[in-house]
């Protein structure tokens, strides 16, 4: 069964405003090896690399 709050709901501007940097350790290190990843495979496949201008028309933002 659900619980219900008094609290009103946040806003979009409240869930869309700007927030720190995060400091947490575990986080950090997760993001850093997804780079890592990324930019070896970036390495390893550069075929499979897409233009940001490709990516554009893809999504039928072109400029």
């Amino acid at each position: 069964m659900s619980t219900t709050t008094d609290q009103p709901r946040p806003t979009i501007a409240d869930l869309t405003t700007e927030q720190p940097e995060s400091t947490d350790p575990d986080y950090l290190a997760w993001k850093e090896g997804k780079i890592r990843k990324a930019l070896e495979s970036a390495r390893c496949h550069p075929d499979k690399l897409v233009s940001h201008d490709e990516m554009r028309k893809r999504f039928g933002l072109e400029r």
